[in-house]
């Protein structure tokens, strides 16, 4: 009678022992996968970090333009400018400030 109580006994350690070693590899492998979302949603962060630092200068690049069209009278340069959507209103002083039709505030203005 003993021996069918450990062997009883032997089999649930074996099972148990089969269940661990299971969710360890479980374990490992969304361990893996996680690492590998963690390292692509890092890469994205950082593309739009380094798009948000661009953004001022395009902005800066676009003011430059518009002010050299003005000073200019160079039709070329504000068809350039408005082919990329990018409008031209001569403020009371005779600077340019460049608008977009996308909805963002033309450089120093806000």
């Amino acid at each position: 009678m003993t021996t069918t109580r450990l062997g009883r006994w032997q089999s649930w350690v074996t099972i148990g022992a089969a269940a661990a070693c299971l969710l360890v590899l479980i374990n490992i492998v969304l361990f893996e996968m996680n690492r590998g979302l963690q390292a692509e949603v890092n890469s994205r962060q950082q593309y739009i970090q380094q798009s948000l630092q661009l953004e001022a200068l395009n902005r800066e690049i676009v003011a430059a333009i518009a002010n050299l069209a003005v000073r200019n009278k160079d039709d070329q340069l504000k068809a350039l400018l408005a082919q990329h959507g990018i409008t031209i209103n001569v403020g009371p002083a005779g600077s340019p400030a460049p608008s977009s039709s996308s909805g963002t505030p033309a450089p120093g203005r806000r």
